[in-house]
């Protein structure tokens, strides 16, 4: 399986972003928050559902808000090329997959897609990082080799942490020498209990006899009760037959009279249910005329059938309007790639420094021509260096401007307006004349109120003590302060004479008016411009700054450079015949010539594009064709679908308008006919009630119903009196017992009854005379309680043995199971690890070992075996990674996935690193590897693989390619 292109629609910081990848190693690079992980993310939650809101995962939903979600486009060798789309809907969110045959499918062919793997599982063999490589340094030896088995066999981790969770709750319950855990302690208390049960039953056998007779007594009693309950119930029955007597003889009269009165018969419920019947048929009449006016309506509206082969034609093109969208949709998409095509081969040629690709296309690119000039270069190398050094100097501080650039517009877009300025710049001497005012009125006030001349006196002493401070401080604005204080205390001497007040005086108040109230306002404004004008002018001396740098930077470039000109001279011949108009570096020599082949391979793609763009052009200029013959011409390319979808809704409309109107006629007729049956059954119900009442009209029916009143009256007397005599559970009276027979019987039961009250009593006092005495033997129920406490303590020591028993049987389950992988899977993933581990070790370790105990241990040359846990951090890191390799390329068969790569080799020294990405790009000829760095070093390397910088993602158009 290969990835082929993310198309993010909005994931976390991404949004309208589409990413190509290509076959063998594809570098992810990027500056720390650039977005690396994000997309990484966005691959596996695209695959594998997004995680629930309450998951302690993130689900990157788009910051700026929009659609969430997007498309992950692949190719397998089992269902060809394919879309996975999942956008946000459900938890895990809505996924939809798109097969080239132009079939589709959900979550069951995501699963199938994937190899039934759910995250956990992909996530344990295909993706690492060097977050699950820092904790080696505090692993121990057993924890360090499990962690190595479970890179080495898949499920062995959980497997590993269900075993530790089930011997520790072991040991909580049971512990053959230990006094603390449960087990242990109830069955210590088991024994003691037991001790004390065996002496409760010594001391209660002595009370046996006489419980016995306690017993005895209470069943004689329970007897005699019985006896005594049935005479009670025999006294209560002769009670109740008295009492009926009257009932009876009534129920007996009422009977004679019924018999009497009972000549005629009536329908049940026959005058309701003559008039339900009466009022129903004048209701069907009247609605049988409705329907037959409506009948005749709908008949005169019935619209023209339209015609079915058209209907079925445009069903038809309906149903293939995805594969019209599809390949508008691939067109688009052969554009798109012909643009990045175009685009990256104008990067190269820019790159390389040309106008066109005629003379590189025809030029010699082979290996012997790039070791013949990479000697003449190798010379301009270090110039090259120092060029290169100097443009990174110049590049950041070009940045750095920039952002004070920026600081410059966002500080002028918050900045003081004009008129603020000038509010600013007037306030001081608004706020001096508003405090002479408030000065002047107070004085002028307060003159008026009393004429208290030492009042006047006072304020003079104050002004003159204002005006002496800010002579002897150098502060003017005070001395002004206290001589128009004193002043206005002269003109309130002055106009004190007066009852109203003056000119000024009101003058003053209306500018106290106009300006009181603004103080905090003001001030905050003063604050504000001083602010302003303070940060501007800091932001006005870096920018000068760096211009300054830049200037000193650009001359010492202008140097440099004609001096690798002087140098370029003598070998610009030779790269004329590629077209190019200077030499290039040294250094990137190979990345020249890597340049100029893939300029040729983008030829080859840019033809096979086009071709392919032709052909899917002429398959939509004929679904166009067929679908202009159904909808009049005129429509555009992008809209024909639309016309064709309202046209076909039209007639679709028209036609189910014509059944609508023919079903409903077809139900108006049946509900007719209904109705003319209904009318004549109504009227042969009608007659038979006539005929049961034994009349012909309406009139000797009514009277009919008269008579039959009276023989219900008396029926309801007789029930009335039944239902008395069946609220008591009285039947008819066969005994024929007269009323002194049945009181002489009373009599006999109630002697019969005192005598059996007597025994009874007698019983009670014996039992009482028991009881006392066994009461100083045996006072509580201890014996009792022991007894159940006893058995609680059993039932609990039962379950806990039952738990550590499961447990126990887990356990075994897994060394078993552990066994098993050990002996038959893991001999196959260590085959290929070892080769990896010597290879990433440069033979200093030949092998990996696993120990009888399960602990792994690396074999050096010479023979010896070293345990993991005393390797170096980096050596513990190889072996690691040389299990998951292996187990990767173990199940290529079964699932064949990409391997993703989060910066794991960070710990790696040069030698080391480069030993690695040799096997990476060694094992790239059968995996896709997706690597994720912020380092530049190790996109160096990599010349030949496809490089992705994230921080020159574009939006629809594509990534950055190198």
């Amino acid at each position: 399986m290969k990835i082929r292109k993310l198309v993010i629609y909005g994931f976390g910081k991404h949004e309208n972003k589409t990413i190509d990848f290509r076959d063998g190693i594809n570098v992810i690079y990027g500056h720390n928050e650039a977005g690396k992980t994000t997309i990484q993310q966005f691959i596996v939650q695209t695959l594998f559902g997004f995680p629930q809101k309450n998951s302690a995962q993130l689900r990157y939903e788009p910051k700026a808000g929009g659609k969430f979600g997007g498309q992950v486009h692949l190719h397998d060798e089992v269902y060809g090329n394919c879309i996975v789309e999942r956008v946000q809907g459900k938890s895990s969110g809505d996924v939809t997959v798109y097969f080239e045959d132009g079939t589709t499918g959900g979550e069951e062919a995501v699963k199938a897609l994937v190899r039934q793997y759910d995250r956990a599982s992909f996530e344990s063999i295909f993706s690492f990082s060097i977050l699950q490589l820092q904790g080696f340094e505090r692993m121990d030896e057993t924890e360090l080799s499990r962690t190595l088995l479970s890179s080495g066999t898949t499920g062995v981790d959980t497997l590993l942490r269900v075993e530790k969770k089930m011997e520790k709750e072991m040991g909580d319950l049971f512990k053959k020498s230990g006094r603390n855990p449960e087990m242990n302690v109830r069955a210590i208390e088991l024994k003691e209990m037991e001790k004390e049960l065996k002496s409760e039953q010594e001391r209660m056998a002595t009370f046996a006899p006489k419980m016995d007779r306690i017993h005895e007594i209470e069943r004689e009693w329970l007897e005699a009760k019985a006896a005594y309950e049935s005479l009670r119930d025999q006294y209560r029955a002769l009670e109740l037959e008295l009492q009926l007597l009257p009932l009876r003889e009534r129920k007996r009269n009422l009977a004679r009279r019924l018999d009497e009165v009972r000549k005629s018969s009536f329908p049940s419920d026959g005058i309701r249910r003559f008039e339900m019947i009466s009022g129903r048929l004048t209701e069907l009449e009247a609605k049988k005329r409705g329907l037959s006016a409506e009948l005749t309506a709908m008949a005169e509206k019935i619209p023209t059938y339209p015609r079915p082969e058209m209907l079925t034609e445009m069903e038809r093109l309906l149903a293939r309007e995805p594969e019209w969208h599809e390949w508008r949709s691939a067109v688009g998409s052969i554009h798109e790639r012909l643009t990045q095509l175009n685009l990256k081969r104008m990067r190269l040629l820019d790159r390389l420094g040309l106008d066109t690709s005629d003379e590189l296309l025809q030029a010699d690119v082979s290996i012997h021509q790039e070791e013949f000039l990479y000697g003449q270069l190798q010379e301009l190398n270090d110039m090259n260096q120092q060029i290169g050094y100097i443009d990174r100097q110049l590049t950041q501080l070009e940045n750095e401007l920039r952002d004070i650039r920026t600081d410059q517009l966002s500080l002028q877009k918050n900045s003081p307006t004009e008129a603020e300025k000038k509010q600013a710049e007037e306030w001081p001497s608004i706020r001096r004349r508003l405090a002479e005012a408030k000065a002047y009125v107070h004085m002028s006030r307060s003159s008026r109120d009393d004429g208290n001349p030492q009042l006047l006196w006072m304020v003079l002493l104050v002004a003159a003590a204002i005006s002496i401070v800010g002579l002897i401080g150098d502060q003017w604005i005070v001395v002004g302060l206290g001589a128009c204080l004193a002043v206005i205390a002269a003109l309130s001497k002055i106009g004190k004479r007066s009852d109203q007040p003056s000119l000024k005086n009101v003058e003053m108040e209306r500018f106290i008016n106009e300006y009181a109230g603004q103080e905090a306002e003001m001030e905050a404004l003063i604050v504000k411009v001083q602010d302003y004008e303070q940060r501007h002018s800091l932001l006005e001396e870096a920018a000068k700054a760096n211009e300054r740098k830049m200037g000193v930077l650009e001359e010492e470039y202008g140097a440099i450079v004609q001096e690798k000109e002087r140098l370029e001279q003598s070998i610009s011949e030779f790269f004329v015949a590629y077209g190019l108009r200077k030499i290039p570096n040294p250094g990137i020599l190979h990345e020249f010539f890597g340049m100029a082949r893939s300029l040729q391979e983008i030829e080859r793609e840019l033809e096979d594009a086009a071709r392919q763009s032709a052909e899917i052009q002429d398959k939509i200029r004929m679904r166009q064709t067929e679908v202009e013959r159904l909808v009049p011409a005129g429509a555009s390319e992008s809209s024909i679908y639309e016309k064709l979808r309202s046209d076909y809704l039209s007639v679709k409309e028209k036609a189910q308008a014509f059944k609508a109107l023919t079903q409903k006629i077809e139900e108006t007729q049946m509900q007719k006919q209904e109705v003319g049956e209904l009318l004549s059954s109504l009227r042969s119900q009608q007659q038979d009630l006539f005929t049961e009442a034994g009349v012909e009209t309406e009139e000797q029916y009514y009277k009919a119903y008269a008579d039959y009143q009276e023989s219900l009256t008396l029926m309801q007397q007789l029930e009335d009196i039944e239902s008395q005599l069946s609220v008591h559970g009285a039947g008819e009276d066969v005994s024929g017992r007269s009323e002194g027979e049945l009181r002489e019987e009373v009599h006999e039961v109630e002697r019969r009854l005192a005598d059996l009250e007597e025994i009874m009593n007698s019983f009670v006092k014996e039992k009482a005379s028991l009881e006392v005495e066994t009461e100083k033997l045996l006072t509580d129920d201890s014996y009792q309680r022991k007894q159940q406490l006893f058995e609680m303590k059993k039932a609990e020591f039962g379950e806990l043995a039952k738990q550590w028993s499961v447990r126990q049987a887990v356990v075994e389950a897994i060394k078993g199971m552990m066994e098993e992988l050990k002996e038959k899977k893991l001999p196959e993933v260590l085959n290929g690890a070892e080769k990896l581990f010597s290879e990433l070790t440069g033979g200093t370790y030949m092998s990996l070992a696993l120990s009888e105990n399960g602990y792994f241990h690396a074999v050096a040359q010479d023979g010896r075996r070293y345990p993991i846990i005393e390797l170096s951090q980096a050596t513990k890191e190889q072996a690691y990674i040389a299990l998951r390799l292996s187990l990767a390329a173990a199940k290529e068969k079964t699932a064949p996935f990409p391997l993703v790569m989060d910066d794991p080799f960070v710990h790696f020294d040069e030698m080391r690193s480069s030993r690695m990405f040799k096997i990476m790009e060694r094992l790239s000829a059968k995996h896709q590897f997706i690597y994720f760095t912020c380092h530049d070093k190790i996109v160096e390397y990599w010349t030949n693989a496809t490089i992705i910088n994230v921080s020159d993602i574009g939006s629809a158009k594509g990534a950055m390619i190198r």
